[in-house]
């Protein structure tokens, strides 16, 4: 996704140190403490192409030398190591009318954090104060920046659609209005891209660079990973998922959420449960696991593994993933549900790929907000932020 607004595309240079920089924190997040030969090896890189991407790194706090390796007869190399404490930053998140501010540093560890909800008539006011009460919080070292994380697909002019809690702010850039608002730069980022991006640095997904993650929470969609990238779209909205049609001939497409999360997702599924009984529950998705023995929630829970299975198989035939991570309130349905699914993925995709949980949780988009892919730009703060879809 863009941000913030109205900067141009990359060139062709400023996308490649920025894919070096990236490269160069990830190995030392990963490996470090390495000397400059050990992190050319790690990267691929020449030790001269990494000269001046290190110097910077340096020069910001995000490299330090931590003393001297051994030596077998010449100088001893300085070894390199990753600083978590370089920086803080704000991930901002948004679930359902939820909007949660947590200070985070570059490991990802939480330092503080605040809720509050949102009111979708005038959403900016409360995103502003949810940060501010972060802020407040954790005044030193004052966070350097905003990642904010939705539901949604931005414009290249920072718009946001496919969000409705944000419906109000209309064709403005949400980006451009927070930061003016703040006085720090603001990231924004499809919040499943950044749980993508989590799991696999941390979770369920370390060891695959090809990968789909499908998170079921207020809406659902999915994240592509191909090639150890995320996969956006010619305009963004690559894993909108949730507009998969529930019928043939498909629907038009109308408003900002599809038929299929509308029915498959945590609160459709809380409103399906709620007709069986008449009560409401807090989390539809445990308690279709905990009632199984029920015959009409049994007959519930296995039309959610069909229709979630549904969802992984066109994954798994469009990008053909090695494994597809499911995440959000998907793992509450519990190991026998996952089992279910597993089987019908198996028998359905020509080529199935491993279905298993995320094993981060909330703390999966701390740990996407802070991932090498987007640290290399708050790193290098001459060059433009990504477009989505760059």
């Amino acid at each position: 996704m863009s941000h913030p607004a109205e900067r141009s595309a990359p060139t062709g240079q400023e996308a490649l140190r920025r894919i070096r920089t990236g490269a160069v924190l990830a190995a030392l997040r990963e490996h470090g403490p390495v000397s400059r030969t050990e992190l050319a090896e790690l990267t691929g890189y020449r030790p001269s192409s990494l000269t001046v991407i290190v110097r910077d790194l340096m020069a910001t706090g995000h490299i330090v030398q931590v003393g001297t390796a051994g030596s077998s007869g010449g100088r001893r190399p300085h070894l390199l190591r990753f600083n978590p404490s370089a920086e803080s930053l704000v991930a901002l998140s948004l679930e359902g009318e939820q909007a949660n501010a947590a200070v985070v540093d570059l490991s990802g560890e939480l330092l503080s954090g605040h809720s509050r909800r949102v009111d979708p008539a005038e959403p900016l006011g409360d995103l502003v104060a949810v940060v501010a009460e972060a802020l407040d919080a954790n005044p030193q070292p004052r966070p350097s920046r905003v990642v904010f994380s939705l539901p949604g697909v931005a414009t290249e002019k920072g718009a946001v659609t496919l969000s409705p809690v944000l419906r109000a702010l209309g064709e403005d850039s949400l980006a451009a209005m927070l930061s003016d608002r703040l006085g720090l730069p603001v990231q924004i980022e499809n919040d499943v891209n950044l749980v993508a991006l989590g799991e696999r640095e941390r979770g369920a997904a370390t060891d695959v660079d090809d990968l789909v993650l499908v998170y079921v929470g207020y809406g659902i969609g999915a994240a592509v990973v191909s090639d150890g990238s995320l996969c956006r779209g010619a305009a963004g909205f690559a894993g909108e998922i949730g507009f998969l049609p529930t019928s043939v001939p498909p629907g038009p497409h109308t408003g900002d959420r599809g038929p299929f999360e509308q029915r498959w997702s945590v609160p459709g599924i809380g409103a399906a449960l709620s007709e069986l009984d008449g009560h409401e529950s807090r989390d539809p998705v445990a308690a279709l696991a905990a009632r199984v023995a029920e015959p009409a929630v049994a007959s519930l829970r296995r039309q959610v593994i069909e229709a979630w299975a549904f969802a992984v198989v066109v994954c798994s035939c469009v990008t053909n993933p090695a494994r597809v991570v499911l995440a959000g309130a998907a793992p509450r349905l519990g190991d026998a549900g996952l089992t279910e699914l597993r089987d019908l993925v198996r028998a359905a995709a020509p080529s199935a790929p491993e279905v298993v949980y995320a094993e981060l949780g909330p703390q999966a988009l701390n740990v996407g907000a802070v991932s090498p892919s987007l640290l290399s730009h708050a790193a290098n703060p001459a060059q433009p932020l990504p477009r989505k879809g760059s």
